[in-house]
């Protein structure tokens, strides 16, 4: 039997358990290096400063969706422009 339309299957958003695991993984080796002064992302950070910052621009998300509202103000930001704007 089938599946009609919006029944079943993973939540929207829900990772599967292989995707789950090793991200888990990864992050618990990652926080017990951070204990280890000669792994840990600082000494990573003093040592290789180019590269430490190369990483960390990736991070940053390119685009900014955002809506600040008080009692008499809206602005909504948009970072980047939509092209033909």
């Amino acid at each position: 039997m089938a599946f009609e339309k919006g029944q079943g299957g993973r939540q929207p958003g829900a990772t599967n358990l292989l995707t789950r695991t090793v991200k888990e993984t990864f992050q618990t080796v990652f926080n017990d290096l951070q204990n280890d002064p000669k792994t840990c992302l600082s000494t990573f950070a003093t040592k290789y400063p180019k590269e430490f910052h190369q990483i960390v621009a990736k991070l940053i998300p390119t685009d900014v969706k955002a809506t600040i509202e008080t009692e008499n103000v809206k602005v909504n930001l948009i970072f980047p422009k939509p092209k033909g704007e």
